[in-house]
């Protein structure tokens, strides 16, 4: 039902015009504004919120790192949901005449409907603009990056408008909702046990979901537009993920909460550089690993849901017991 009425030609063809006009702008300005939205989009990517949120969360404010984690959490659990159930096409599938960036493939795979660029930059830095919202400056100037990804995501051919509303409509959404929520759990520091009960129960109902519900197969010429089986597998990496997170981060406030403000700036920069480090030497070659080789299932998910519980809870408590004993100030 919505795979049929989101991939409605009648509904579609003014999206698809839409990219079309843009298609005619980005031939007559040539490669360096792609260059430029090619960089901008990379801000729509796990990799460079998710270190942004880490860095928070170790060396800034403990607190504000919880709420962007368990945001961003919600964010791409929903994310998986939504294109597994919606099941639409990629732009240059559902016409022809569409010919996006070519560079923007890589991390334009599996299906389009939402963005997971723009759902991962309004849970992320739409969180970042939410909690700086006093600073209105600051905001404003996170609230123009994060439209100004989402524009980068139509201008680059790989999604359609209805992508990137639903996307940035439904992180603003989870916004709140993440904010409401941790509020309640406040009141008694059980609840945050009681919102992970709610969390790994979603994520294992996701993961069911994904793999038992039926996909669409339809090919042309032979070759299958989009393998159901492939984006199935990807939605449970994510899933795992996910998992690592939100376990990490909730078990830690719950049983051995830190605090990210402890020792001197040197002390927060040094610890802040290490993490980030790890991180990206550790999330990237992993993430980029196990979507490939599908044939990893089985430690793929593990390995997900490792890193992601590193980042969140054992690097923290790592921190902590050494700099306790080394008594940084």
């Amino acid at each position: 039902m919505i795979h049929e009425f989101l991939s409605d030609p009648n509904w579609l063809s003014p999206q698809i015009d839409y990219l079309l006009w843009l298609q005619n702008i980005r031939e007559h300005l040539g490669p360096v504004f792609d260059n430029i939205f090619l960089h901008i989009t990379m801000f729509g990517e796990i990799l460079i919120p998710t270190l942004v949120i880490s860095i928070i969360y170790w060396c800034i404010d403990a607190e504000a790192g919880l709420y962007l984690f368990g945001l961003n959490s919600l964010g791409l659990l929903f994310m998986q949901l939504f294109k597994t159930s919606a099941c639409v096409y990629r732009p240059w599938i559902l016409s022809d005449k569409i010919k996006p960036v070519a560079s923007a493939l890589a991390m334009a795979h599996g299906y389009s409907f939402p963005s997971g660029h723009c759902m991962i930059s309004a849970t992320s830095w739409g969180g970042v603009a939410f909690l700086l919202r006093k600073r209105k400056i600051f905001a404003t100037l996170i609230v123009l990056l994060i439209l100004t990804i989402a524009f980068s995501r139509t201008y680059l051919g790989v999604h359609t408008p209805q992508d990137i509303v639903i996307g940035l409509l439904s992180g603003l959404i989870f916004v709140f909702v993440m904010y409401y929520v941790l509020k309640w759990c406040k009141k008694d520091k059980n609840r945050y046990l009681y919102l992970l009960g709610i969390f790994d129960l979603a994520i294992l109902a996701t993961v069911l979901y994904v793999i038992f519900k039926s996909y669409p197969l339809d090919y042309v010429n032979g070759k299958l537009l989009v393998n159901p089986y492939h984006a199935r597998y990807v939605a449970i990496l994510f899933c795992g993920w996910v998992m690592g997170l939100i376990n990490g981060v909730l078990l830690c406030k719950r049983f051995f909460p830190f605090d990210a403000k402890s020792g001197s700036i040197k002390v927060r920069i040094i610890r802040g550089i290490i993490g980030a480090c790890i991180f990206i030497c550790v999330f990237h070659p992993v993430n980029n690993y196990f979507i490939i080789h599908e044939s990893r299932f089985r430690i793929g998910l593990p390995s997900m849901f490792a890193v992601g519980f590193f980042i969140t809870a054992i690097y923290p408590l790592i921190f902590s017991k050494v700099e306790k004993l080394l008594k940084c100030k």
